[in-house]
């Protein structure tokens, strides 16, 4: 149980630097070091992997550290977009 909350930690920092990495993100509207949050994306989600293999068995590790970053990379981008449409639309 000690390992979850770091691992959960890692994994939600690693995914949302591999997000703003991308082109088309929506986090901001500054120019991001894209070099630098892949490389701090991909060495954090290894290391969320680590410790959720430390915590459980290999199948039930990828699948929980699959099933993160798809919730990270799927659910931000909506709720983003959604606030600044109605930030732009109901003002």
């Amino acid at each position: 149980m000690m390992l979850a909350i770091p691992a959960i930690l890692l994994l939600t920092f690693g995914a949302l630097c591999l997000y703003a990495a991308a082109p088309h993100q929506v986090l901001t509207t500054r120019r991001l070091n894209a070099k630098a949050l892949r490389l701090a994306g991909a060495v954090a989600l290894v290391a969320a992997l680590v410790l959720l293999l430390l915590m459980m068995g290999p199948a039930a590790a990828v699948f929980t550290w699959t099933t993160g970053m798809m919730l990270l990379w799927s659910v931000p981008p909506v709720v983003l977009r959604w606030a600044r449409f109605r930030k732009e639309n109901i003002g």
